[in-house]
């Protein structure tokens, strides 16, 4: 076998050579070992070197014979002749092979070596290896950013590497940014600088000469370097002067004008000032007899519209406190039973509830001064205790404001009276039921200027309508046609327990509670034309609807789905959804009581409720219209709106609250959890303020309550101020350490146009109305005292 290696030598520089080798290998003898190979070197130099151990021939013996080759030596000896001269032979034709072979090699030896250093030659001399560097977006691999560096040979020794010329290439990503490091101090700071001087201009009138003939402006600037604040004559660095141009001609005279329109005059009126604001004073309205608006021109009267300016003065302090002692001495004028009031702003009618120790509970008025007058004895042996079931309620009607209250006279039981705030114009509205018609059932809501009320007695629930001159049935309204009514008594005669839950009248119709015989106790819709829709939200049972609230195009209820109290968003036209699926905290329960205190508020897009979610005391919630989106606004604020009825400002609502760390407080919420928050903390500490009564009026929030003043001074229950998140003493009725006027005990706090109204005890008169003066007409009036 002849066996050929190509290689390179081991030194450095050592050319590559060819290696043969003739490996023999009988096949006849199976047992015989290997004979050595003869080798052969060729060089780079095309010498051959044959390395045969001093043989010429290789003769292997077999290690058996033949007994016949044994007992014929000649025989063996022409065998082995034979067998060597076959191997001769073989030898030289091998031998002379391998010289040939040897001998093509070496040439090619030579010839590749010589490629092989005018290639080195070339490549050191021409070929340049080159690294460059390209800048990377962020992308999936490099999220930071970061740079490619591409490694390969310039073999066209342009400088740069085209795209066959990369032989490598890599990626090098930027780290991911750090974190900032901690906030340096703050330097320390700098010393004030020097006061620099100030710049002035001096302006000088110049008479006709020089320099300007007709006479014109001087104008001197420089700077006030002595700080006088007036410009020296050795501090005038520029002058220079502005002259006059001369007069012209007198132009020709003009045609006479067309007469102007007759004027109107100028009109001041005096007059006294309201003694329920200051009691020695004069108002001086300033106008013109124009007829703005209103107005009558020219009729010599300043009418209201006509007032361009008013001044007001008083020369003593602005009147706050007693409006009137009612019940004259010690004598409570409003007690639980009697302390219901209204106002209304078309007629600037206060009207209330109240007793003078002979005539019983009875309707009061107050005059333009404030002072409380009998409007009417109602039950002239006893007392009416007007308001007592549905309160005072002011209506604007056709025919203007009117006041809707229930009362007894004595003699027809409890009915439905309305008043115009004069005895004539109060009166009853009729005898609806044998005995009492008003109950703690009934229900009332404006509607259609007018009212909407319920009635309870011998002829089962019924419903009504009433604007003071007209009352009939809801069912008979006089916008409703023929037909449309005597449909609806059809469908009305199933209906029984009507409004209890729910009653509320808005653009969209009458929303109310009504018990139909097939589907429960349901919502309904009575539309303005006179249709009735109803609301089966719980079809296996009772929804029994609690509290709702009008929105765009509908009405949301709470109400019952079968498992626990949810709210539900009723369309005008007869569809519902339910839009909360509310459970207790923790577990899969559904919520059983919900809208108990709070009930159901709007701001903008949210709704405001309350919900038992944990424990027995509710927490706020608000949905978002928008996106029907369920968030618990305070985990921390207990019982909202518990003991007052909540009061708000469009963006803000104001309630009482409890907390852990403070007892019962102020509390307020905007509709989200960072805008829920305490007001004001009028008692520090777990001390409760106890607060009875909310009013919001010019940007401020009223509250009575106690609270510490700014001496340090329990002022027990009156009246406080509050302003953001800071609130003061605004009036106590009976100041002084351990007095108390127990504000708010009795009634609530009223806005009028120009005071609000609470019933207190002065420690002189019992329990009698007081006045304070709202601040936006407090300033209105200039005092001199």
């Amino acid at each position: 076998m002849l066996l050929l290696q190509l290689g390179q030598g081991q030194q450095p520089n050592e050319p590559p050579f060819v290696a043969l080798g003739l490996l023999y290998r009988p096949a006849v003898l199976p047992n015989a070992g290997e004979v050595p190979c003869t080798k052969a070197n060729i060089g780079a130099s095309s010498r051959l070197v044959l390395s045969t151990d001093g043989f010429d021939t290789v003769d292997v013996a077999p290690p058996f014979m033949s007994s016949t080759e044994n007992n014929n030596p000649r025989a063996r000896r022409d065998e082995q002749r034979t067998r060597f001269l076959s191997r001769e032979n073989i030898v030289k034709m091998l031998k002379t092979t391998v010289v040939l072979s040897a001998l093509l090699l070496s040439i090619w030896a030579v010839a590749l070596n010589k490629s092989i250093e005018l290639d080195q030659a070339i490549t050191e001399e021409d070929s340049t290896i080159l690294v460059e560097t390209e800048g990377r977006e962020a992308d999936v691999y490099c999220p930071e950013g970061g740079a490619d560096i591409f490694l390969g040979t310039d073999f066209d020794g342009n400088g740069r590497l085209s795209a066959n010329e990369i032989t490598s290439s890599t990626k090098v990503c930027h780290g991911q940014q750090g974190l900032s490091g901690p906030q340096g101090q703050s330097g320390s700071n700098g010393d004030n600088g020097t006061n620099g001087n100030s710049s002035l201009v001096n302006l000088t009138a110049l008479s006709p000469g020089i320099p300007c003939q007709f006479g014109g402006v001087q104008i001197q600037s420089g700077i006030d370097s002595n700080h006088n604040l007036y410009l020296d004559e050795e501090e005038v660095e520029t002058n220079a002067h502005v002259c006059d141009g001369q007069l012209g001609e007198e132009g020709p005279e003009g045609q006479q004008g067309v007469d102007g329109s007759q004027g109107y005059s100028a009109l001041i009126e005096q007059e006294a000032a309201p003694t329920s604001i200051c009691p020695q004073g004069i108002i001086m309205q300033f106008g013109v007899d124009d007829g703005t608006d209103h107005g009558t021109p020219g009729d010599g009267i300043l009418h209201e519209d006509e007032i361009r300016e008013s001044l007001r003065i008083c020369s003593e302090q602005l009147f706050e406190g007693l409006t009137g002692d009612i019940f004259t001495g010690l004598g409570d004028a409003m007690s639980s039973t009697c302390d219901e009031s209204e106002w209304n702003s078309g007629s600037n009618t206060y009207m209330l509830s109240a007793t003078d120790g002979t005539n019983g509970c009875e309707l009061w008025v107050l005059d333009e001064e404030n002072m409380p007058s009998l409007l009417m004895d109602i039950h002239q042996s006893g007392d009416s205790i007007p308001g007592k079931e549905l309160g005072i309620y002011s209506v604007e009607t056709e025919r203007g404001p009117r006041f809707f209250f229930d009362a007894d006279d004595g003699i027809h039981g409890r009915e439905l009276w309305v008043s115009d705030g004069t005895a004539v114009g109060t009166a009853m509205l009729g005898d609806m039921e044998t005995g009492d018609a008003i109950d703690w059932n009934a229900k009332i809501t404006a509607w259609q200027d007018g009212v909407v009320f319920t009635t309870n007695g011998q002829q089962g629930h019924r419903m009504w309508w009433s604007n003071g001159s007209v009352t009939t049935t809801i069912w008979q309204a006089p916008w409703f046609s023929g037909s449309a009514s005597s449909e609806l008594l059809n469908q009305s005669s199933a209906l029984t327990s009507l409004g209890q839950g729910v009653l509320q009248g808005d653009e969209s119709g009458l929303w109310f509670v009504a018990k139909e015989s097939q589907i429960g106790l349901e919502m309904m819709l009575l539309t303005v034309e006179g249709q009735l829709r109803t609301y089966d939200l719980q079809p296996f049972g009772d929804s029994s609807p609690s509290t709702g609230i009008s929105i765009d195009e509908g009405f949301v209820v709470v109400a019952s789905d079968g498992t626990g109290r949810q709210l539900a968003h009723l369309d005008i036209d007869g569809g519902y959804q339910w839009i909360t699926s509310m459970t207790r905290e923790g577990t899969t329960t559904p919520i059983s009581v919900m809208a108990p205190a709070f009930g159901i508020q709007r701001l903008g897009d949210v709704l405001v409720f309350d919900v038992v979610y944990r424990g027995a005391d509710a927490t706020l919630f608000g949905y978002t219209l928008s996106t029907g989106n369920v968030q618990e606004l305070s985990a921390s604020i207990l019982a909202p709106g518990h003991s007052l009825d909540v009061v708000s400002d469009g963006h803000l609502i104001w309630f009482d609250c409890v907390l852990a760390t403070t007892g019962m407080e102020i509390c307020q919420t905007d509709g989200t959890a960072s805008g829920t928050t305490l007001t004001v903390d009028l008692m520090p500490g777990i001390s409760s303020s106890q607060p009875r009564a909310l009013a919001s009026v010019d940007s401020n929030v009223y509250v009575l309550a106690q609270g510490i003043d700014f001496t340090g001074t329990n002022s027990g229950h009156s009246l406080w101020s509050i302003d953001g998140f800071s609130a003061e003493l605004a009036l106590d009725v009976w100041s002084g350490t351990g007095n108390n006027s127990n504000a708010g005990t009795y009634g609530s706090l009223t806005a009028t146009s120009n005071h609000l109204l609470f019933i207190a005890d002065d420690g002189i008169h019992g329990h009698e109305l007081h006045q304070f003066l709202r601040s936006s007409i407090r300033d209105q009036w200039m005092v001199w005292d």
